[in-house]
């Protein structure tokens, strides 16, 4: 349908103008060289690593959307992506003091436990940033914040494992709840990292309770790790 004019509304003292109404189509968007749709009408990424002007269009939005500052460390964690840093001694000795409790809870649960690469592949501010990587190749990055207290630090990297747990639990056709509140078996909903009197625990985000400390977790029916069941003498 054409586009038809048609007057504002009019009052006493106000002069008539026009406005444009149209039913017609939307405009295209503007054409970006590096952008591909799918059947869903979806957007990707997309140019062929010789098409420099594609890339440097790509870099330019990117830049536009994150400033310069976020835009320097955007682009710095893509060529980390290919060539990795390796850690300096302050962040290695943070990443492993803060996964050793993380490590003994798989352990307790029967789960698959990552190895931890010593190397950073993205740049995150005032962070400590490493790579956990399974047996069968499958890995994700992982993150703690270098002026967070000790128990901080495991409380943030005790979501990231969690979410690297459901993979593994999806992919063995579990329950991605982990570790699963013992409290409520009928609504299963996994543990809430927190930190509570200086010290990371497990916590039922239903009811408030902390149900164990991280790294001292106890599957049904078993002992804490590191602690002998029976009579204390």
């Amino acid at each position: 349908m054409p586009a038809v004019l048609q007057p504002a509304a009019q009052g006493p003292a106000r002069r008539s103008t026009l406005r444009c109404v149209t039913s017609g189509p939307l405009p295209d968007p503007p054409f970006r060289p590096w952008q591909g749709k799918d059947s869903n009408g979806g957007g990707f990424i997309s140019y062929r690593p010789d098409d420099q002007a594609a890339a440097a269009a790509w870099r330019q939005h990117m830049r536009e959307m994150l400033g310069e500052e976020g835009f320097a460390r955007w682009q710095r964690s893509a060529e980390l992506i290919q060539n990795p840093r390796p850690l300096t001694d302050t962040e290695r000795a943070v990443l492993r003091q803060a996964a050793a409790p993380l490590l003994a809870d798989l352990a307790a649960s029967g789960l698959p436990v990552p190895d931890i690469r010593e190397e950073a592949h993205e740049e995150r501010e005032e962070s400590a940033c490493g790579w956990i990587q399974g047996p069968d190749g499958t890995g994700q990055g992982i993150w703690v914040l270098l002026d967070s207290s000790a128990a901080g630090q495991v409380a943030q990297l005790a979501e990231q494992f969690q979410d690297w747990a459901a993979d593994l639990l999806h992919d063995a056709g579990r329950p991605l709840d982990w570790p699963a509140c013992p409290r409520h078996p009928g609504a299963p909903h996994r543990l809430d990292p927190q930190v509570r009197d200086d010290r990371a625990v497990w916590a039922c985000w239903e009811s408030g309770q902390v149900i164990w400390p991280i790294g001292e977790l106890a599957m049904p029916g078993g002992a804490r790790p590191g602690r002998r069941r029976g009579r204390r003498p």
